[in-house]
């Protein structure tokens, strides 16, 4: 039996990088620079989770769903055997490798995974900057749900990760994501022309980026 309510459409907040709060009201288990034990944190609604390969089934049907698809610009597995390929190496290998943390996102009380969020291309070897993404069932959206679990990313990889920039690509015609990127305080820094090719034509990413100086004066 699934926690999810019926899907409703309403705020967009996708992460297209498949392929390619100190929590509002919770805490932040402390892990000082060490990814040997992975982070879970805990927000007022929220427990973001570690993803494993058992979880290959919602992927699958997470990244197929048409508003995932759309907003990523990328379509989704095939099978259940490329989601599960798919999974564990944007998921178990990035954590494995120290390359970034993608959290699963559930809703408290129920282990059902409603999205994900987290933290890519972790620069080596300072580490002082990495890029960011974040996908959400349409079920949840319009809820302040990812801007919860955002929160505590984000307040996560300035404190334990020792992050001093984070970036974040939206597809130029995500709007409402950059909405949301722009709420969390990130600055528009600009856009990278034709910067990915899918479907058989170019497409423009938009550039945002939050310094650590900035979260904390917030």
């Amino acid at each position: 039996m699934r926690c999810f309510p019926s899907p409703t459409a309403s705020d967009t907040i996708i992460w297209r990088t498949v392929n390619r709060v100190w929590n509002m009201a919770g805490k932040v288990a402390p892990n000082r620079g060490s990814t040997a034990r992975f982070p879970v944190l805990k927000t007022r609604r929220l427990v973001l989770r570690q993803v494993t390969v058992k979880d290959a089934p919602w992927y699958f049907e997470h990244f197929n769903t048409k508003e995932i698809v759309e907003g990523q610009d990328h379509g989704g597995p095939r099978n259940l055997s490329d989601a599960r390929a798919e999974l564990k190496l944007y998921f178990v290998d990035v954590f494995r490798l120290k390359r970034g943390i993608r959290w699963g996102m559930t809703v408290k009380g129920c282990d059902d995974l409603i999205g994900s969020a987290g933290f890519y291309k972790w620069i080596q070897p300072e580490r002082y900057q990495a890029e960011m993404g974040y996908d959400l069932n349409p079920a949840f959206w319009g809820k302040g749900i990812m801007t919860e679990a955002l929160s505590a990313i984000i307040q996560y990889g300035f404190d334990q990760m020792g992050l001093h920039r984070i970036e974040v690509l939206i597809s130029h015609h995500n709007k409402r994501s950059q909405t949301l990127i722009r709420r969390l305080g990130f600055k528009r820094e600009g856009v990278l022309r034709d910067h990915y090719f899918v479907e058989g034509r170019f497409s423009d990413d938009v550039i945002f980026s939050l310094l650590k100086e900035e979260w904390k004066a917030r």
